[in-house]
């Protein structure tokens, strides 16, 4: 699971890109499931934590759907496609 980085900078970049607050991430993501507390979503954003797996599938769904909505591609990586980037 030492996607941590990469996992990190592909959130934050879809965040800052996707002009969501962190509570309009969390509405988005409690949409898709994502049993993700406020506080969790803070700490991931802001980098003081890595995402787990499953939390950085939901925020990239969340994010992702989001961009799919303003006619966008979808910019951020899941988890299992980060882990299949090289090095």
């Amino acid at each position: 699971m030492p996607l941590s980085p990469e996992s990190t900078a592909a959130l934050q970049q879809g965040i800052l890109a996707s002009g969501y607050t962190i509570t309009g991430l969390w509405v988005a993501a409690a949409g898709f499931g994502g049993p993700i507390r406020w506080a969790d979503l803070a700490d991931i954003a802001s980098g003081d934590r890595p995402a787990t797996p499953a939390e950085h599938n939901i925020l990239a769904a969340a994010l992702n759907d989001h961009f799919a909505d303003l006619g966008h591609d979808h910019p951020v990586a899941s988890w299992q496609e980060l882990a299949s980037f090289p090095a």
